[in-house]
């Protein structure tokens, strides 16, 4: 198959990953931003949303969008559960959507699961799965420009805290939800319409993945052209 008909792995996961997500997301899409009333999509969400429940109930419910929900309205913007107020976001960065499904999304899935915890579990997390997408770049060759590489979403809500700076990210489902058109494009005009700038990410993680990978692939041709080259003398003086 030529170079550019070639589809990795990542690729073809991810692409069918985010047909699904849109084809959920069909009959709940928002409207055209800005956000003028409560838009929701997530596990709490559809619990909250069953007809002749208590108000009490209801807002118990909605408690379960901490396992995967993005929330928009014109008072804040919600990810998985933890809500901010638009007064107090300062900027949202965007990063490609393969890097940060196979990096930040796992990390930040695995803290909301009742799993075994220990000191450090998240730089282990993170150096695994940055090592695993490096790998993944290096194997398939992996080019932002292209395909579903090409796809971001706003995946870091930074905001003013009460002592430092806060930042709000979404785990796996609701990184697909994002990555909606509809969706992501709601996000960001609510953002513009509260004067919140939405920016690229400085550390994009595919980004820094394909050049790690780049030299990888530099190094290891070097080595097998010298390695090559060693040979062909060697053979050369012993047929001499």
């Amino acid at each position: 198959m030529s170079e550019r008909g070639r589809v990795s792995p990542a690729d073809a996961v991810t692409a069918l990953a985010v047909g699904i997500g849109q084809t959920v997301l069909k009959p709940v899409r928002p409207e055209p931003g800005p956000a003028t009333r409560r838009w929701g999509v997530g596990v709490g969400e559809v619990a909250a949303g069953l007809p002749n429940l208590p108000g009490l109930v209801r807002g118990i419910a909605r408690q379960l969008n901490q396992f995967g929900s993005v929330v928009v309205s014109p008072g804040g913007i919600e990810y998985d559960g933890d809500e901010v107020a638009w007064s107090k976001v300062t900027e949202i960065r965007t990063r490609r959507l393969v890097g940060y499904l196979f990096t930040d999304a796992i990390t930040k899935q695995v803290d909301r699961l009742p799993v075994w915890w220990f000191p450090g579990r998240g730089l282990v997390l993170s150096g695994l799965t940055h090592a695993a997408l490096t790998a993944l770049a290096v194997a398939a060759d992996l080019r932002p420009d292209r395909g579903v590489f090409t796809v971001c979403i706003p995946a870091q809500v930074k905001s003013k805290g009460i002592f430092r700076a806060a930042e709000m990210s979404p785990g796996v489902p609701a990184a697909l939800v994002l990555a909606d058109p509809a969706v992501r494009d709601f996000v960001e005009a609510t953002a513009a319409a509260h004067g919140i700038p939405v920016l690229p990410a400085d550390d994009d993680a595919l980004e820094l993945a394909a050049r790690r990978a780049a030299v990888i692939r530099s190094a290891v041709g070097r080595a097998v052209a010298v390695g090559a080259a060693v040979f062909g003398q060697a053979g050369t003086k012993s047929s001499a």
